[in-house]
């Protein structure tokens, strides 16, 4: 997966991706702070989170070091929350939400098929709540 990520990373997309977003993710802005929690919750379920904090931490470190040193423990702290609450979101979003899922329909005299949609009724709701929560928090 490393190897993986470096090849992305070669390719100048993720650079690309931030010089476009990273005016609108200012960390010292609630709504930069909004910015960034949704493209870190798209990129966790589009790539999963691992590649999502190798990809932007220190792209995100980097833009809150600018604001302020103060802000860059700001910033891992925030990728570090909605990464990992985003692997609620949907059942690809974490290896974990799969076995879960492949257990329960293999449980016996009690099986139950979780699909993606019923996965995403209750993940799209308790992710953008959590996160939120989280968000208040750290702020």
């Amino acid at each position: 997966m490393f190897m993986t990520i470096e090849g992305f990373n070669k390719t100048g997309f993720p650079s690309c991706l931030w010089e476009f977003v990273e005016p609108f993710a200012q960390i010292n802005h609630a709504s930069g702070i909004a910015v960034l929690a949704v493209l870190i919750v798209i990129l966790s379920n589009v790539v999963s989170n691992v590649p999502t904090v190798l990809l932007l931490g220190a792209r995100m470190a980097a833009s809150a070091a600018c604001i302020s040193p103060d802000y860059v423990r700001k910033s891992w702290l925030i990728l570090a929350w909605v990464s990992t609450v985003a692997g609620n979101l949907s059942l690809l979003g974490s290896a974990a939400n799969m076995i879960v899922c492949e257990q329960a329909s293999r449980a016996p005299n009690l099986g139950y098929n979780l699909s993606f949609w019923s996965h995403l009724k209750f993940g799209v709701p308790s992710t953008i709540i959590v996160t939120a929560i989280g968000l208040t928090i750290i702020r």
